[in-house]
């Protein structure tokens, strides 16, 4: 009789055990290696007692045993854990169920600290561009969400990057109607009976050719009365020139 109850309290000491995820800290090795035999100890202070007094922890023995002595508070009285740690599930509620900021300060010092990769590495201290070799490193929910991030913060212009932005394209289209004017000058210049229509047709592509150049999506192409202004413009000044010489 007292062997058949002595094995169903060894049964739900077990039980108990496994009831901590074995990702998750715990002295289920070193229980039952030295806590469950015949004359041991089994009522819950009985079983710590034993774990506490083994000389060899595994290292996820100590992690465990540390989390329950820093989170005394937590996993007793009135903690946000008590209920969960009379059920044996006190591992669980602190690392899986409870968020960091509800536990106490000790406890919160004694969480494991796992090792960031992807994304929350890359901005653990700050979201950033990331280069080329980093986004790489990131699998497909990462891309999405630097992807979205990426896309939002080119929405979101200050009134300074909208005047750089027309600074930068004004100075664009300003050289590129330089060099159009360039090209028109040199053709009238080299031909023996220029035309202002074959000054209009220089103009034309030359502007293809500057427009395909751009790499950068600044520069808007230009409409064909431009053109010819700006044909018109240099044809005219180049025959000047000529008449002058």
């Amino acid at each position: 009789m007292i062997g058949s109850m002595m094995h169903k309290v060894k049964a739900a000491a077990v039980l108990l055990l496994a009831t901590r995820s074995a990702a998750l800290p715990n002295c289920e090795s070193e229980t039952e290696a030295n806590c469950l035999g015949e004359d041991a100890d089994l009522s819950p202070e009985g079983i710590d007692a034993c774990v506490a007094a083994v000389a060899d922890k595994s290292a996820d023995c100590s992690k465990y045993l540390e989390l329950v002595q820093a989170c005394k508070a937590d996993i007793s009285g009135d903690g946000v854990c008590a209920a969960a740690a009379g059920d044996g599930e006190a591992m669980p509620c602190i690392l899986q169920r409870t968020k960091p900021e509800a536990l106490s300060a000790a406890c919160q010092a004694a969480l494991p600290k796992s090792e960031l990769k992807g994304l929350a590495k890359f901005w653990a201290d700050g979201k950033r561009q990331l280069n080329i070799n980093e986004i790489a490193d990131l699998n497909t929910d990462d891309k999405d969400t630097y992807n979205r991030w990426q896309k939002k913060k080119k929405g979101k212009k200050t009134d300074k990057d909208r005047e750089r932005d027309y600074a930068v394209k004004a100075a664009k289209r300003e050289r590129t109607i330089e060099l159009i004017g360039t090209a028109v000058k040199e053709a009238v210049s080299a031909d023996a009976e220029p035309s202002m229509a074959k000054a209009i047709e220089v103009a034309t592509k030359q502007a293809k050719v500057l427009l395909d150049e751009d790499m950068t999506g600044t520069l808007k192409p230009f409409t064909k009365t431009e053109l010819e202004g700006i044909a018109r413009d240099a044809y005219k000044k180049t025959m000047q020139a000529k008449k002058e010489l």
